[in-house]
């Protein structure tokens, strides 16, 4: 039997990279306005992220359909945005592609590239543990799926999975305006001049 030969050149990040931009590219004029609402370049976006989250889930909750019927009216959803988004994309968008679009969308690509790598690199680690160390991986598996399950149990289902999509829509723009690091630095900043009233209080006194 021959040995399978492996071309370096296929695992490079820039071959993945370039594999990636083709794979995106009937997306592309989709995917910079997509881009740009979830890193919130305008102050009311993450008010529209939630608005039709809030929207979407407001007719699930309305018309209450099975489990049955939501994942196939979901399956419908991402069929015909997977098919009509590639042919009616570019001609809506008659603008000339310009260097400036060219750079955000290599951007995008890098993140999503980026993202699969982190994943493989999940993958790989949990699947090293399973051989490694098999009851810590067992111990960590097992902990996690009943935290999962006592989560569940004490919070609706649809009122958990409306707050965890939320969740993930938002985590971008987040991410890129340092929200928590925010609030964090007002807590510290606020938990200081706590601790600096205290000692002139007890001088006064």
């Amino acid at each position: 039997m021959e040995n399978e030969i492996i071309n370096p050149e296929t695992e490079s990040p820039s071959y993945n990279l370039q594999q990636i931009k083709r794979d995106l590219e009937g997306w592309r004029e989709v995917l910079l306005p997509l881009n740009g609402l979830l890193h919130w370049e305008k102050p009311y976006y993450p008010a529209i992220i939630v608005g039709v989250n809030t929207f979407i889930f407001s007719l699930i909750w309305y018309f209450d359909p099975s489990v049955l019927t939501t994942f196939a009216l979901i399956g419908l959803a991402v069929s015909l945005i997977d098919f009509l988004v590639p042919i009616i994309g570019p001609s809506v968008v008659t603008a000339k592609w310009t260097r400036k679009q060219e750079e955000q969308y290599q951007e995008i690509c890098c993140r999503i590239m980026n993202a699969k790598t982190h994943f493989a690199n999940a993958k790989t680690t949990m699947s090293s543990l399973k051989a490694e160390k098999p009851k810590i991986y067992f111990l960590i598996v097992m902990g996690t799926l009943v935290a999962m399950a006592w989560l569940g149990s004490r919070m609706d289902n649809l009122c958990m999975t409306y707050f965890l999509v939320n969740l993930i829509l938002l985590i971008p723009g987040i991410r890129q305006h340092a929200v928590l690091q925010k609030y964090l630095a007002r807590f510290l900043n606020v938990c200081k001049s706590l601790v600096g009233k205290g000692p002139k209080k007890m001088k006064s006194s």
